[in-house]
């Protein structure tokens, strides 16, 4: 029974997320984050309490106020988390109504915008003006925040992260001071990706380029063909990424190319329907099949018949996709050239366990290059890198899957995304696989939070603090 209801559960909040994004003609997304009647509950619904004290400050000034008065805070943009890091154990902070351009400079092609704009909000803003991001990871929901403290990244043989696209943000630390921070400072590489350790992060300075249009091209390929040409592959194109499917030897291979060429009709709506069928057949079909010992047939068989497609679009339209589709996403860094091999262990760690019952499951990979310096324990720091996401359908079946995984990435030594689903790693881990970075990140949470304001039990357990 609880198979059956966690596979309705998938199918259904899908398809109803579709059907809202389609009828409010794609203004909301019904699977985000949010605090509704006093009560919390993440994106995908797996988080759900009643803060303490909940706000929702507009000025800068009542963000300091609320961190001087609080003893313990936590700040949310979209509940886009895999994990209990937004977990409040008495104030809880959403940056909504903090949003918006707060200054332009059009010589420099940058903006300002307050904490609290979603990606989709900043990408308008800067094309009002002309400007682009330079590149974008795949998805549009999260504020601008949230996103940088999770030091989230795209794939790209010269880009790889957002925070290459920032020149500058303003955090609020735990004893309520404001710092103005740039790329080369310790405190500005502690928030990229520290999870809000040491501040509020109140206002970023994005670095524009002038709008682009990108070839988009989606094809499917042989397992073989990627193990003999991906390094040509990441040569030739400005953006590489790859899903892998267990019980196939074929893959999707999705490149992004910047070109002078004209937008293709319709290009937004194809991709619309394109990511939307995907979705529905992940949560219906595959997961289905899954469940019923038939996915090894059925994987065989989409791999046969999915078609793949060139589409040109604006260059965030190409980047970005709303998210449709309830999953959870276990993620980490590894050497570039331990990519493939790394996959293959994952992959047959799933078909392994494939007969105790788990729900249907992909593998996106993508790359950063080496020489991520702003940030301290951001995954892709440093050295260049492959990146391993653990697709899951949200349904019974998926921790233990995860846990696993979890054990193995371990094992590994490999790098977790701390953004994505976190169990078992703990301080010892984080200062083994990133050593003196760490105790830096460390030291500088000591100094802006002596109090521990920022902290809950889920980041104590990463960063090593007891109060």
């Amino acid at each position: 029974m609880q198979v059956i209801v966690g596979y309705l559960r998938v199918a259904l909040l899908t398809t109803i997320n579709i059907i809202v994004y389609i009828v409010t003609i794609r203004r909301i997304l019904w699977l985000e984050g949010r605090v509704l009647k006093g009560v919390f509950r993440n994106w995908a619904w797996r988080f759900r309490y009643q803060p303490s004290n909940f706000i929702q400050p507009r000025t800068e000034e009542e963000i300091i106020t609320a961190v001087k008065q609080a003893r313990r805070i936590r700040v949310f943009g979209s509940g886009h988390s895999f994990n209990r890091g937004v977990v409040s154990e008495e104030t809880l902070l959403s940056l909504d109504n903090y949003s918006g351009v707060i200054w332009k400079d059009t010589a420099k092609k940058q903006m300002a915008v307050k904490a609290g704009t979603r990606v989709r909000d900043v990408v308008k803003a800067l094309l009002d003006e002309g400007w682009a991001f330079e590149a974008l990871p795949s998805h549009d929901a999260q504020s601008i925040a949230g996103i940088l403290s999770t030091d989230v990244h795209g794939t790209g043989r010269n880009w790889g992260f957002v925070s290459q696209s920032v020149a500058g943000l303003k955090l609020i630390n735990g004893k309520g001071e404001v710092h103005e921070c740039q790329p080369a400072d310790d405190l500005f590489k502690a928030a990229i990706g520290g999870l809000g350790a040491v501040g509020i992060i109140v206002e970023v300075v994005v670095q524009g380029v002038d709008r682009f249009n990108v070839a988009q091209e989606v094809a499917i390929v042989e397992n073989a063909f990627i193990e003999q040409n991906l390094d040509q592959l990441l040569r030739d194109n400005d953006h590489v990424s790859l899903y892998l499917f267990p019980f196939t030897d074929k893959c999707q291979i999705n490149l992004w190319n910047s070109t002078e060429q004209e937008k293709s009709f319709l290009g937004p709506l194809r991709e619309f329907i394109m990511i939307s069928l995907d979705a529905l057949l992940a949560a219906w079909l595959a997961n289905l099949a899954a469940y019923t010992g038939l996915l090894p047939n059925i994987t065989s068989l989409l791999s046969r018949i999915k078609k793949g497609s060139d589409i040109v679009m604006e260059s965030n339209q190409a980047f970005n996709r709303s998210i449709y589709h309830l999953h959870q996403e276990f993620e980490f860094s590894v050497p570039f050239e331990d990519t493939l091999a790394v996959c293959r262990r994952f992959i047959q760690l799933y078909e392994e366990m494939y007969p105790t019952g788990l729900p249907y499951a992909a593998f996106e990979v993508r790359f950063t290059p080496q020489g991520h310096t702003r940030t301290l324990i951001g995954p892709g720091r440093e050295r260049r890198s492959g990146w391993i996401d653990l697709v899951c359908n949200d349904s019974i079946g998926f921790e233990r899957y995860y846990a696993a995984a979890e054990a193995l990435m371990k094992e590994l030594g490999a790098r977790p995304h701390l953004g994505k689903y976190v169990q078992t790693v703990d301080s010892d881990y984080l200062a083994r696989i990133h050593g003196q970075h760490f105790e830096r990140f460390r030291q500088l949470v000591k100094e802006h939070d002596p109090e521990g304001k920022f902290a809950n039990a889920f980041t104590k357990k990463l960063f090593g603090f007891d109060s």
